[in-house]
C-alpha cells in the first residue's frame, strides 16, 4: 500500500480507482466482486467488527445506525445478537428500516440486505424516533483527519444529512468507518468539499484510529 500512499492524487475518483484496483489485484475483497464502483467488502470485516465491539462507544450504544454496505453485515449482525436496536438505510437510499427484538438465531439473516424488509419495519425518518448512539458507515477510502470517500453516488452523505436534519444524530455522535488497513490514508483533505461528512473513528482489522 505504500505505493498508493506516496501518490498525490488529483481527484477523489483517482483514489477510488487506485483502491479498487489494488484490493482486487491483491484479493483483499470478497463477494460481491469485482469491487469496482462499490464499497469494498474487505477481507477481515469480522475481525474489524470484533475490534469495534471492544470500544466504549459500542458497549454504551443502544441504537445503532448502519449503511447497507456488505462490509458492515457482521457489525449489523452483532448489533442484533446483542439485543440492540438497528436502524438501516436500504440500498440506494430508497427507505429506512428499524429492526429490534430479533432472536440471535435470526440475526445473520435479518441483518442482510434481503432481511431488512422481512424482519424490519419500514419507517420514515422523523424526530420522534430514538436517537442514534453509534453511526456505522463503509468507505472506499478514509484518512486520519476524518475524511471519507464513498463510491461516488453521494448516498453516504445523504444518509448523514437526513438523520442530522431529523435530530437523530449530531456532531457528537460517533461516526465509525469500518475498512481494511489499505483503505486508510494520511490526509486527502485537499480533495474534500464543505458538504462532505466526516467520521470520528476508523476501525480496521488491525487498528483503531480516533480522530481529534
Amino acid at each position: 500500500m505504500a505505493n498508493l500512499k506516496n501518490i498525490v492524487f488529483k481527484s477523489k475518483q483517482e483514489i477510488r480507482q487506485a483502491v479498487w484496483a489494488y484490493m482486487e489485484n491483491n484479493n483483499l475483497v470478497t463477494f460481491p466482486r469485482p469491487c469496482y464502483r462499490r464499497i469494498p467488502n474487505f477481507i477481515g470485516s469480522q475481525t474489524a467488527t470484533d475490534k469495534l465491539k471492544t470500544l466504549t462507544e459500542w458497549k454504551e450504544a443502544r441504537v445503532i445506525f448502519s449503511a447497507p454496505d456488505s462490509s458492515l453485515h457482521p457489525a449489523r449482525c452483532e448489533t442484533l445478537k446483542e439485543g440492540k436496536i438497528l436502524l438501516v438505510a436500504a440500498p440506494k437510499l430508497i427507505g429506512f428500516y428499524l429492526l429490534k427484538d430479533i432472536s440471535p438465531e435470526k440475526a445473520f439473516e435479518a441483518s442482510g440486505i434481503r432481511g431488512f424488509p422481512r424482519f424490519g419495519r419500514a419507517i420514515k425518518i422523523k424526530p420522534h424516533l430514538p436517537r442514534v448512539d453509534l453511526y456505522l458507515t463503509g468507505a472506499v477510502a478514509v484518512d486520519k483527519k476524518g475524511n471519507r470517500i464513498g463510491k461516488g453516488t453521494g448516498y453516504g452523505n445523504r444518509e448523514d444529512i437526513i438523520l442530522s436534519e431529523a435530530g437523530l444524530i449530531d456532531e457528537k455522535t460517533p461516526r465509525v468507518a469500518l475498512v481494511h488497513e489499505v483503505q486508510v490514508f494520511e490526509d486527502f483533505s485537499y480533495l474534500m468539499g464543505e458538504k462532505d461528512r466526516r467520521i470520528l473513528i476508523i476501525v480496521t482489522p488491525k487498528e483503531v484510529y480516533k480522530i481529534n
